[in-house]
This record gives C-alpha cells, sequence and structure tokens, in this order.
C-alpha cells in the first residue's frame, strides 16, 4: 500500500489560523441541520444546483484552457437540458455537457467502490490514467474505509468497515469535524500526487485532479462535511505554490507513498480558506428569505432617493435652502416607482456581501 500518512503532520494543522477559521465556518454551517423550514429546504436545493453549476462552468474553462471564466447563464442554461444556444461555442456547451455527466456519475459514491467512478469520471472527461497510476488509485480506495475511520478517530472492525464504507453522521463537535476534514484533505493530497505524476504543466495538471475535486466532494459528503469549490484560477495557482513546497524537501515518488507532508501542509493552508469562504456561502443560501430581501432593497431604493434628492436640493444640516418633507416624499416615492423592477430583481435569489 503506497497511501500511509503522517497523523504527525495532520495534527500540526490544527493549529493553522486559516484551518481553524474554516472549521468555525463549517461547524456553523452543520448546526443549521435538520433544515426547519420550507424555504431553507428550498434554498439548499437551489445551493446544491448552483453548486454544480459553478462546478461545470470551471471544469469547462479548465478543460478548454480558457483564461476568461464560461458565463453563468450559459452553464445554468446548459445545466437545465439545453444543447444548443444561439451565439454560443458548441465546443463550450459540449464541455459543459460532458462535465455535468462527470458530476452527477461521481454524486452516485456512497463509500464503497469509489475507483469504478472515478475512472468513468476520467474518462467522460477525457482524462487517461496510465495503469500503474490507476492501481496506486485503487490501492488507496480499498483502504479508504480504514484510513478515514481511523483519522477521525472511530473505531470499528475491518470487515464492517469494508461494508459500512465511510459514512458517518453529521457532528458539530468543533476537533472531530475537523479530524474530518484534515483526514480528507490527506486523500486529496495524495490523489493529486498520483493524478499529477509525471506532468509539470500547470493548466494540465488542473486538468488531471478534476475527477480529484470531484471524488473529495462526494467522499465529504460521507463524511457529513459540506462540499467546497474553487474557481480555474485558484485551482492552477495552486500547483505553483505545491511545485515551490515539494522543492524544500528529498524528492519522493508516488509510488513509494502518495502521501507527501510538503504538498498536504501548503494545499491544506491554501484550501482551507476556500473551504470557509464556501461554507458561509452555503450558510447565506441557506438563511436567505425572498421576502426579506425584496423589503432591503426596496429600503435601499429609498435611501439613494433620499440622498439623491438631498445632493439635488442642496440640503443643509440646519434647513437652508431645504425642500418640505411633503416635497421629497412626493419625489422620493416617483423614483421608488420608477426603480420598482429593479427592487424586484435584487430580492429575487442570494446575494454576497
Amino acid at each position: 500500500m503506497s497511501f500511509v500518512y503522517d497523523q504527525k503532520v495532520v495534527d500540526s494543522m490544527y493549529g493553522s489560523h486559516v484551518v481553524s477559521m474554516a472549521v468555525d465556518y463549517g461547524v456553523d454551517l452543520v448546526k443549521m441541520w435538520p433544515l426547519q423550514t420550507n424555504q431553507e429546504l428550498e434554498n439548499d436545493v437551489k445551493y446544491a444546483e448552483n453548486l454544480q453549476v459553478m462546478f461545470s462552468g470551471m471544469m469547462t474553462q479548465v478543460l478548454l484552457k480558457r483564461s476568461e471564466e464560461v458565463d453563468q447563464s450559459v452553464a445554468e442554461a446548459v445545466y437545465e437540458g439545453m444543447d444548443v444556444l444561439p451565439g454560443v461555442d458548441p465546443e463550450i456547451i459540449r464541455t459543459l455537457m460532458d462535465a455535468n455527466h462527470a458530476y452527477d456519475v461521481m454524486a452516485s459514491y456512497h463509500g464503497v467502490d469509489g475507483i469504478e467512478l472515478f475512472m468513468e469520471t476520467a474518462r467522460i472527461l477525457g482524462i487517461d490514467v496510465e495503469t500503474r497510476i490507476e492501481k496506486e488509485i485503487q490501492d488507496l480506495m480499498e483502504n479508504l474505509s480504514r484510513t478515514m475511520r481511523s483519522a477521525s478517530g472511530f473505531e470499528v472492525d475491518d470487515d464492517v468497515a469494508e461494508n459500512v464504507g465511510i459514512c458517518q453522521s453529521a457532528t458539530v463537535d468543533r476537533n472531530e469535524f475537523a479530524r474530518r476534514y484534515l483526514a480528507s484533505m490527506t486523500v486529496l493530497d495524495a490523489l493529486i500526487n498520483l493524478m499529477c505524476y509525471g506532468t509539470d504543466d500547470s493548466q494540465e495538471q488542473a486538468i488531471r485532479v478534476l475527477p480529484v475535486l470531484l471524488f473529495v466532494n462526494a467522499m465529504r459528503n460521507q463524511l457529513s462535511i459540506p462540499p467546497t469549490f474553487i474557481n480555474a484560477e485558484q485551482l492552477i495557482n495552486l500547483f505553483g505554490l505545491r511545485d515551490t513546497a515539494r522543492q524544500f524537501g528529498r524528492p519522493q515518488s508516488v509510488f513509494d507513498s502518495s502521501f507527501n507532508p510538503l504538498t498536504f501542509s501548503t494545499t491544506v493552508k491554501y484550501l482551507a480558506f476556500f473551504a470557509g469562504q464556501e461554507w458561509l456561502r452555503h450558510m447565506r443560501f441557506l438563511e436567505w428569505d425572498p421576502k426579506q430581501a425584496e423589503q432591503d432593497a426596496k429600503d435601499e431604493d429609498e435611501r439613494k432617493s433620499r440622498e439623491a434628492l438631498a445632493k439635488k436640493y442642496n440640503l443643509t444640516s440646519d434647513g437652508d435652502n431645504a425642500a418640505s418633507d411633503a416635497d421629497l416624499d412626493s419625489s422620493a416615492d416617483s423614483n421608488l416607482s420608477e426603480d420598482s423592477d429593479s427592487s424586484e430583481e435584487a430580492g429575487s435569489e442570494p446575494t454576497e456581501e
């Protein structure tokens, strides 16, 4: 078995400020379950759909080596089933369709037999995996249940672990959450090392780790850890950091051990920040209230309208040259009426601050 993680290295990440902040956001998010209202349930469905749209757009950008992001509305249309869009390059549409297919395939992972889904996902995305690398990935996944349970402090005999996979109930214990998250990062690092073996170009590396990102999110779902996301630029930047970190250690073959303490530590510190961002975004999706959002938008329009009127009439603090309140109210009502469409639009979906 080539995947043997170093628990001391994993434990050292508990002291990282960025990991600590991310874990705080993650625990706050998990505390919201079970969801209490129909609105929260609807919001969670919207979040899951939005996450897949984001992933499909990111994967398409990476696969096509585009410098610019795929238009969100195009990614949404393809997610909803459109296969022809006026003015959109058919190659983008085909790649978005493949990305969604790969996402759906990996979403069926339930903690066992991950190698079949992983290889199927790679095939859909047009990624070749040489036989000896596939064998190393298979060995890793065959021991995944034991590794995840050991790393997260959950004891179970090997026969049971083989049958039940890695499924674990949700936890709001901060230390337990951190153990599970960091355990998942050991697998992420190992799979990146394996998939990028023999590849130096950062864009090619980004392509080859797309199945890894999908698999680790599916694995985290089994650990009751919410999913994470990074965009294409952030993903490509990761490889420069990993390559720099690797230069400080002795050369290590993935066939000796696919866990690398240097790349692991660098990857955790970098990706934990984006994990925290995504968990905060997920919380905001769940907390979104469309009625309150509409009212907030109207209040903001009214505030801007009053500020504009005050500037127009050159109002002063002592009331000199000031228009009457009645005049201001009348003018504000007129302006708000003209801006009603924008208010309704602003309250239509969750937004980030």
